[in-house]
């Protein structure tokens, strides 16, 4: 990403999941996905965010705050990133 889109964009998405994930950014654009896109993956997760990195780069993502992985599992926030485009539309 960091070829396409420069360090500073890759490092202020990665600030932004890592920190936020369901904020908005003060400099990014970041939308709900609509529609069937836009549905959690699962009891817990958010609906899809479409994160802007650039005028030709963005990212959907979900995340939950309390995931675990079994019934003695240590819940935990993740984000999974859902698919990545570089094309501009």
């Amino acid at each position: 990403m960091v070829e396409r889109v420069g360090l500073k964009q890759a490092q202020q998405f990665w600030d932004h999941v890592s920190r936020t994930p369901g904020s908005p950014d003060p400099i990014a654009s970041i939308s709900l996905l609509k529609g069937r896109a836009g549905r959690p993956k699962g009891e817990g997760w958010s609906r899809t965010f479409h994160y802007r990195v650039s005028s030709s780069a963005r990212i959907d993502y979900q995340y939950c705050d309390a995931y675990t992985t079994g019934p003695e599992g240590d819940p935990h926030p993740v984000v999974v990133i859902l698919t990545v485009n570089y094309s501009s539309h």
